[in-house]
């Protein structure tokens, strides 16, 4: 099995250790239920607000690798356990978060199986002898070779395990989702590519700094961007070098400076690329929150866009430009890598409110282009539906638009190391 996460010597100390209190491993199983439930991971992370450093860090790699591995960790425990305990009982969560570290962490079967059963408190005492049971078994499953082989395409989903494979292939799809076991790197776009090429040069080295596209480098392990050089100096953002092929793909097709409306834009990643080419952006939002997090990275980079918090389905210009950007809602599976959460919350159902969505939203925003003006469409989604199918569907009904010949759509897969994504540029007739 493969390891995400080292064991620190020491868990805590003080009140957060002993049976069923605030340890580590009791608040990761708090976390991991409160995502089974329905919160998001960066809600759920709410649990862990009374740990130290050490612990939060140990759970919440915890959680991750539990998510990762979460069609994998029930199908064994399935074979373990008769009857599951309950959803809403701490029980279940920790048998997830137990089995996490046995199989995929490089955690001590001795601390692991400990640990776990320490965590159990009052509300869980009529469990704790099955998860004791259980971990136990999964440790001399291990120790005897006899834990089920890996089987990545387990953790994803019925629904779309089917999609994927429909429509990539059974391997490619095996590709992906082997891929989403593992975090992604940290990638930063620079204002253009002097700046990218000058900060590599000087600083890169200690960040194991790479070149992936003219404006973006990789960092070869996740670290604390405000320590690094020049973030104060606003020379970077973050952004993957996916979702980062968009707003440069349409820039080769303008000339600058151009008036650009930016659809859906913060937290403002591809406003302030178009912004640092030189174009005029307005950058619209429903959200007024997403908004200021939009209005402080202009701030911190030195440029400006004129910001609208606005429903683009409700919103109408004075006057059309040349140019909108459309990145578009989505069910957001192309950054499965760093919100594993995802595959618990979406649907079938939610795919298709959201597909219907992205469809208004082209619709809206292709009224919006001047003749000979361009429309860029953009989802960091994994399915056809939100894709291929919708742009295909958009070019039946709007005849004034065609694909660009210059610039064939693409898409990235997590398999790639990129998030994943699908761009299309239109250009209007006329």
């Amino acid at each position: 099995m493969s390891s995400q996460a080292n064991e620190p010597r020491k868990t805590g100390s003080g009140p957060n250790k002993g049976r069923g209190k605030n340890s580590a491993r009791r608040a990761a199983a708090a976390m991991l239920g409160a995502i089974m439930r329905g919160k998001t991971l960066d809600e759920a992370r709410d649990k862990l607000s009374d740990l130290n450093d050490s612990e939060r860090n140990l759970a919440d790699a915890i959680v991750q690798a539990a998510l990762r591995h979460f069609g994998e960790i029930e199908d064994f425990l399935k074979s373990l356990v008769k009857k599951m305990p309950p959803r809403n009982s701490l029980a279940q969560p920790l048998l997830f978060i137990g089995a996490a570290q046995l199989l995929y962490m490089n955690v001590p079967a001795h601390a692991a199986l400990h640990e776990t059963v320490a965590a159990t408190g009052r509300r869980e005492q009529p469990y704790r002898g099955l998860i004791n049971a259980v971990l136990r078994n999964m440790s001399r499953a291990q120790e005897s070779g006899t834990v089920p082989a890996p089987d990545p395409l387990a953790n994803i989903p019925d629904w779309l395990r089917a999609n994927w494979q429909e429509f990539y292939g059974r391997d490619k799809a095996m590709a992906i989702a082997a891929s989403l076991a593992h975090t992604p790197p940290l990638d930063l776009c620079f204002k253009n590519p002097a700046a990218a090429e000058n900060w590599l040069a000087q600083h890169g080295g200690q960040s194991a700094g790479q070149s992936v596209s003219p404006t973006h480098i990789r960092l070869a392990e996740g670290t604390n961007i405000t320590k690094l050089a020049g973030f104060t100096e606003g020379d970077f953002w973050v952004q993957n070098a996916a979702a980062g092929q968009l707003a440069p793909a349409l820039t080769a097709m303008l000339d600058a400076p151009a008036d650009v409306l930016d659809l859906c834009a913060a937290p403002g990643g591809k406003t302030m690329q178009l912004a640092a080419a030189g174009h005029k952006v307005t950058a619209l939002d429903i959200s007024k929150t997403r908004l200021q997090r939009l209005a402080d990275n202009l701030k911190r980079t030195h440029m400006s866009a004129e910001l609208v918090a606005a429903n683009a389905l409700d919103w109408t210009p004075r006057d059309p430009y040349d140019a909108v950007l459309l990145d578009a809602p989505c069910t957001a599976t192309g950054t499965l890598r760093r919100h594993p959460d995802l595959l618990r919350h979406r649907s079938p159902a939610a795919m298709a409110k959201l597909v219907d969505l992205q469809a208004a939203l082209l619709a809206r925003a292709a009224d919006w282009v001047i003749p000979g003006g361009f429309l860029a469409y953009g989802v960091c989604s994994l399915q056809p539906q939100e894709g291929e199918a919708q742009i295909a569907q958009f070019l039946e009904a709007r005849h004034d638009f065609a694909l660009d010949e210059t610039t064939p759509p693409k898409r990235f897969t997590p398999d790639e190391n990129m998030d994943g994504f699908y761009l299309a540029l239109l250009r209007k007739r006329g």
